[in-house]
């Protein structure tokens, strides 16, 4: 058996940054092997139906990274603003400042989707329900809630591509600025 130079969740780790810098369907094995430090069998062994097997990883772990940074300080106890902040703390860790890209938007595109059926849907869905939440929680009806909520992932995901277009995460850092007040601002 061939020596296993990094872990399985290290490998993860790696394939997912692989899959961010160049899109799942150009994230060859070749890359991901060199990123992982591991040899294709090892790969294999890790994730025996290939590419499939590393997008429901990477997916999985996007998922976990997501409650952790944004679920969770979102709906955890606490003062509002406060949990706003580690929210925009974990949004800022979770895109590497505005430098990585969206594993949601990843997730939705050619054979990615096909490997992970339901992923990013799941993924936009949570984001929508916790940021609606706070909203609500704030004092805004409930059907001004859900469009907040949907503004505020729209301006997440845009001000990441703005970032990425333009090689500037100004873009994104402002929008993580406004953020708090976005969710909060006239409610009640």
């Amino acid at each position: 058996m061939p020596v296993i130079k990094s872990s399985r969740d290290e490998a993860v780790d790696a394939i997912m940054r692989e899959f961010r810098k160049f899109g799942y369907d150009a994230a060859s094995l070749s890359r991901l092997s060199a990123a992982t430090g591991l040899g294709k069998s090892s790969l294999y062994h890790y994730f025996p139906n290939g590419k499939e097997d590393m997008a429901k990883a990477a997916g999985a772990r996007a998922v976990e990274l997501v409650v952790e940074a944004v679920i969770e300080p979102l709906t955890g106890e606490g003062d509002l603003k406060a949990r706003l902040n580690k929210t925009t703390t974990g949004l800022s860790k979770f895109y590497n400042g505005g430098k990585s890209s969206c594993l949601v938007d990843l997730f939705t595109i050619g054979e990615a989707e096909a490997a992970t059926p339901g992923l990013a849907k799941a993924m936009a869905e949570a984001l929508l329900r916790a940021f609606a939440g706070v909203a609500e929680e704030a004092g805004h009806p409930k059907k001004d809630a859900k469009n907040i909520a949907e503004r505020a992932v729209i301006e997440i995901e845009g001000a990441l591509v703005l970032a990425r277009a333009l090689g500037s995460t100004r873009p994104f850092q402002r929008m993580l600025a406004r953020l708090p007040e976005l969710l909060l601002e006239d409610g009640g």
